[in-house]
Order: C-alpha cells, then structure tokens, then sequence
C-alpha cells in the first residue's frame, strides 16, 4: 500500500502521530494511525484543521497520488507557503534545520568580523612596509 499524503505532509514537518492526533484533532494516536492508513474516514473538521496545519488545500491532503514536494529557499519560506504540488525535489534542503541555520549565521558574522580586522591589519603593515623602503 502506498504512503498516504497525511502521513508523508507530517514527516516532512517533523510531526510526531501523537502532536498532530492529540494537539491538532484532538484524538489519541491510534485513531490518527488509522486516519493515515485510510484518509477516507477522516471527518470535513479534522481535513480542514489539516489543511491549516500543512497549508495546503483539500484536494491536496485528500490526494491518492503521492505528492511532489518543493523545498524552496528558505526554511521560513517553506513552513510559511506549504510544499504539496510543485515538481522540483532536493532531499538535502530539509536536513537544515532553524537552529544550524542560526549557527551557520553567527558563525558567518565571526569570520567577517575576522576577515575586517585581518584586513586593517594588513592595511596597517602594508603602510609599515611601504614607510620604511
């Protein structure tokens, strides 16, 4: 049997079937297991409360077809605008997650700040140099 979309919609967002069951719909863990293995039981209140959580839209979340993920970007971009129906696939961008984007982030601003100082110090014994010849 084929992985169905609210299953592959709630791994790609990193949701636990606990979350999504419990905190999302309200329900215990088994009754969401069940709704992944047959969306066609699932109620017209829990699609909708779905569709908000994905943001993606009926037709998308009720699909039997599997869906074709876009990672766009930015991370924000992607939790932001939804990822279901557009046909450009890169598994490695969803391995970065906010906190090592952050930390790839002040590590970049360290190493400038190094590279500026780096570079008025060369400035400084470039001048030293030229002073003495």
């Amino acid at each position: 049997m084929a992985t169905s979309t609210l299953k592959i919609l709630r791994e790609i967002n990193d949701y636990t079937q606990e979350y999504v069951a419990e905190d999302i719909l309200g329900i215990s863990q088994s009754t969401y297991a069940r709704l992944e293995q047959d969306p066609s039981k699932i109620s017209a209140a829990h699609a909708q409360r779905l569709c908000d959580l994905y943001n993606v839209s009926l037709a998308n979340l009720l699909s039997e077809a599997t869906p074709i993920i876009t990672f766009r970007d930015s991370i924000k971009e992607n939790e932001k605008n939804g990822n279901v129906g557009y046909q450009h696939h890169n598994s490695g961008t969803n391995n970065f997650y906010d906190g090592d984007v952050k930390l790839l982030r002040e590590q970049n601003e360290i190493l400038l700040k190094q590279n500026a100082e780096l570079m008025e110090l060369v400035k400084v014994l470039g001048g030293k140099l030229n002073g003495n010849m």
